[in-house]
């Protein structure tokens, strides 16, 4: 099977560390294309943020529709344009947040998501709202780092993972822990032994809940909310099709 794994940052950086970790839990049968938009916020840390990534992103979303991939992964724990890119395609559309954040539901009573920054809070418990799982929300933590530092500094980004997600387990009741940035890729087996608890690595876990999905032959549903929208003139933006 082929699949796309989209970094809707523009950032190169990052998107080589999520391919050298997803490279490794892949299948063997599994062709993976890790890619990024060429334009747009080197990081996604606002709801504008996530606007313009998603707008740069959508057109990599086309691509993998014509050559002849099975599913796309959108990589970024905010789901940028994860309703319009389903809305686009006619092939598996997965968001590392949502298929996270359904998995921490299942493995346990209370998860706790680690988002990077403190003022991003409000709109992790609003997606927690949107997906319907706010009952099992313990709390949303920060760690206290940009987006960029996650991915750039790895031993104190493992430090504060660490720290924070102990806190949530003994201070909230957290059961699950969710490692809420792509740019935490690689950490949930560390923090889990260490912790004794589970720790979802969204990037992770969503690869292999997609090439399950593909095998099962389940994409989603085309009759309503997700149809294709229709044809209509764009202007001035260089994007009809």
């Amino acid at each position: 099977m082929k699949i796309m794994v989209i970094n809707p940052n523009s950032s190169e950086e990052m998107t080589h560390h999520l391919e050298k970790e997803l490279m490794q839990i892949k299948r063997p049968d599994t062709e993976l294309s890790v890619v990024c938009p060429s334009s747009g916020p080197i990081s996604i840390e606002s709801n504008y943020d996530a606007v313009i990534a998603a707008s740069c992103m959508l057109p990599l979303v086309k691509e993998a529709n014509t050559k002849g991939y099975d599913a796309v992964i959108i990589a970024c724990f905010s789901d940028p344009g994860i309703e319009a890119a389903k809305e686009i395609s006619d092939i598996l559309v997965l968001g590392i947040q949502e298929v996270s954040l359904h998995v921490a539901a299942m493995l346990g009573a209370k998860f706790t998501i680690l988002t990077p920054l403190e003022k991003r809070i409000p709109a992790k418990e609003y997606e927690v709202r949107r997906y319907k799982l706010e009952q099992a929300l313990a709390s949303v933590r920060p760690l206290g780092m940009t987006v960029a530092e996650t991915d750039a500094n790895p031993v104190k980004t493992k430090a504060r993972i660490l720290e924070v997600a102990k806190k949530a387990v003994e201070e909230d009741g957290a059961e699950v822990i969710v490692l809420g940035c792509a740019g935490m890729v690689g950490y949930a087996a560390e923090v889990e032994r260490q912790l004794g608890i589970k720790v979802i690595d969204p990037s992770s876990v969503t690869l292999k809940i997609c090439e399950g999905m593909v095998d099962a032959g389940l994409k989603h549903a085309k009759r309503a909310f997700y149809a294709t929208p229709p044809a209509k003139l764009f202007k001035g933006m260089g994007c009809n099709s």
